[in-house]
């Protein structure tokens, strides 16, 4: 075989220790505010509301999570499991925009959908144990569960049991983006959110998702991590990782910002300075959107 050409180039790095405090103290800020302002009833829907907080919480831990694998004092920094972690917080970002393009109906539909996942599942552990004494308690609290929660999302209580009652279905990021026009189903979300949804799942999605779905991409990340020297620009690789997750969180908060009505957080513009600095698709992402939609107020 022909031997691979190389390409080594010096490449901006993330000032990884910087930015992390700017997410870390965004994410507390934003987490408290959210809690307090649906509690006192300023945010509505309060069913939303309470949905965006926990993505936020679940976007952070993701986050921390992709930071421990890539750490420098590891002694294989695991790449591939950071990225696929990647894929889960665009996944985050995905399900953030589908709510608050209609916060009350959507939350309702993401409820939904995943108690008829959470009773499909009760259903099949009950057919496969149901008979064993050893399994009955803990099968009786998973029912018991089901029905609290059909009840406060609106099931009928013949109904609670039943997935087939339950037509929901939340779309994946494609679906979201093109919709289904074999099924006349519309695109998910609108406007600028459409053209960040859709540039990101072009940009960094199928990568991604080749490295979670164990094809190619995931060996040959593998096989750069076991042999870190022979990366062409040795370091780059995490650092990019890094900065996918930081420009995710950016999107993220951004979001939350805007729809809570809240004042530009001046740690919220400098993290997108930085970020900006670094990668020209930041900045293709922030003129798309988030240049307008953190615009000073007037």
């Amino acid at each position: 075989m022909e031997e691979l050409p190389t390409w080594k180039q010096e490449l901006p790095r993330t000032p990884h220790k910087l930015l992390d405090n700017l997410v870390t103290v965004l994410v507390e800020f934003y987490g408290e505010h959210l809690r307090r302002d649906r509690a006192d009833g300023r945010l509505q829907p309060g069913n939303a509301w309470h949905l965006l907080r926990g993505f936020l919480i679940a976007a952070m831990q993701t986050y921390a999570s992709i930071c421990m694998l890539i750490a420098e004092k590891r002694p294989k920094r695991l790449m591939l499991q950071a990225d696929v972690l990647n894929r889960a917080l665009f996944e985050i970002l995905a399900t953030i925009f589908g709510i608050l393009e209609d916060p009350g109906p959507r939350a309702r539909m993401l409820l939904r959908e995943s108690h008829k996942a959470q009773v499909t599942r009760y259903r099949y552990l009950n057919s496969r144990w149901g008979g064993d004494p050893q399994w009955a308690e803990y099968l009786d609290v998973y029912r018991k569960g089901l029905l609290i929660i059909a009840k406060e999302i609106g099931l009928a209580p013949a109904d609670a049991l039943r997935p087939e009652a339950i037509a929901d279905k939340w779309p994946t990021p494609g679906v979201m983006i093109y919709g289904r026009p074999s099924e006349h189903v519309r695109p998910f979300i609108s406007g600028t959110r459409l053209d960040v949804l859709r540039e990101t799942y072009r940009y960094y999605y199928p990568h991604q998702s080749a490295q979670a779905h164990g094809r190619i991409a995931a060996l040959a990340v593998a096989l750069l991590v076991d042999d870190p020297d022979s990366q062409w620009n040795p370091g780059y690789g995490e650092s990019n990782i890094v900065s996918t997750a930081l420009l995710f969180l950016a999107c993220i908060l951004s979001e939350l910002e805007a729809a809570g009505g809240y004042q530009r957080h001046p740690k919220l513009a400098e993290l997108w300075t930085y970020l900006r600095n670094i990668d020209g698709e930041v900045t293709h992402l922030w003129t798309l959107r988030y240049e307008a939609l953190l615009a000073p107020r007037t």
